[in-house]
């Protein structure tokens, strides 16, 4: 009789972890809005498709996302705040956004911290330390989780200027758009430029109007808003592997299971490395495109731009705020 009960006792006790196991693997529903500021052709907006799709896949339908492209919900500033207060629960987002409340931000957002595209992906591949660890920072300072990492190109200086843009002196006396942050404008300043700062939804109509005379985009985003029908020439610096990060605010990130924290995981590994294919792609087509459009392309001195930029950098003191055991982690990597 006391081995039947004892059992009995058994078979309740596992049933019981069973269904808490199995509630706890479920979790709740969630229906998640991503907002990011580039159409849906752009890389950005490759992989925003491309999660909503295989998030939805992986779970089963338990996480959904609402997409919205070309900043339809929120612009380029009010995208960051609403990350940081909840509002909002996707997006990518820039180095240059975190930098006012993670200063060792900046140093991502500084001018060639990167040397290739095959540097920047051993830096936030999947199993990175250096990644896990830095995206633990920005959660601790952002209220935002980093899940994975994207390129949308390479930074270049898009100008209504004819004259070849092949050093940083060519650029004395240039008025270059920047966005509306610190670290944009320190990698402006960097590189030559005298900054004025606009909004991203308005640089066409400021180099058309001449307020501005040069912005600085990767190509995909140059052509995405038509800024090569108001310009000139594009010089080729490479100065910023733009790298945006997928990020979930901790609002929601802390109500999820292991499992939805997992799958979520693997799906902006997957969006991200989809949208940087279309990067590479897409740059290797834009070129052709620009050449053919008309437009003047410049071949500068990479060096020159380097060496003026990280000048820059220590003669402003802005190296001091970076994380430099990060940073010389990052090299290591290259």
């Amino acid at each position: 009789m006391k081995k039947i009960i004892m059992g009995m006792v058994f078979m309740v006790v596992v049933a019981a972890l069973v269904m808490a196991g199995g509630a706890a693997g479920k979790g709740e529903s969630f229906v998640l809005k991503y907002n990011q500021l580039e159409n849906e052709e752009h890389p950005q907006g490759v992989t925003e498709t491309k999660f909503a799709e295989k998030i939805e896949e992986l779970s089963g339908g338990q996480i959904k996302v609402e997409t919205y492209y070309s900043g339809t919900l929120f612009t380029q500033e009010g995208e960051v705040t609403a990350m940081m207060t909840g509002d909002l629960d996707l997006s990518t987002l820039a180095f240059q956004d975190m930098g006012p409340y993670l200063p060792a931000a900046n140093m991502f957002a500084a001018p060639y911290i990167f040397t290739s595209y095959e540097h920047m992906e051993k830096v936030f591949a999947l199993d990175s330390k250096v990644a896990a660890d830095f995206y633990k920072m920005v959660s601790d300072a952002c209220g935002y989780t980093p899940l994975a990492a994207m390129t949308q190109g390479s930074r270049t200086i898009n100008t209504k200027w004819e004259k070849p843009i092949m050093r940083p002196e060519d650029m004395q006396g240039m008025i270059l758009r920047m966005p509306n942050a610190p670290a944009w404008i320190a990698a402006g300043e960097s590189m030559g430029g005298k900054i004025v700062p606009i909004a991203y939804s308005e640089v066409y109509t400021a180099l058309q109007t001449g307020t501005v005379e040069a912005q600085d985009n990767p190509l995909p985003g140059t052509y995405a808003m038509k800024f090569y029908e108001v310009t000139k020439q594009i010089s080729l610096t490479k100065h910023i592997i733009d790298v945006k990060l997928l990020c979930v605010t901790d609002g929601v990130w802390n109500k999820m299971t292991d499992q939805q924290k997992k799958w979520m995981r693997e799906a902006a590994a997957y969006a991200c490395a989809e949208g940087s294919k279309t990067t590479y792609k897409q740059e290797e087509d834009l070129l052709k495109f620009m050449k053919d459009y008309g437009m003047i392309i410049t071949y500068p001195d990479v060096e020159a731009f380097q060496k003026h930029s990280f000048k820059y950098y220590q003669d402003k003191g802005l190296t001091k705020e970076w994380n430099m055991d990060l940073y010389n982690r990052v090299q290591a990597l290259k």
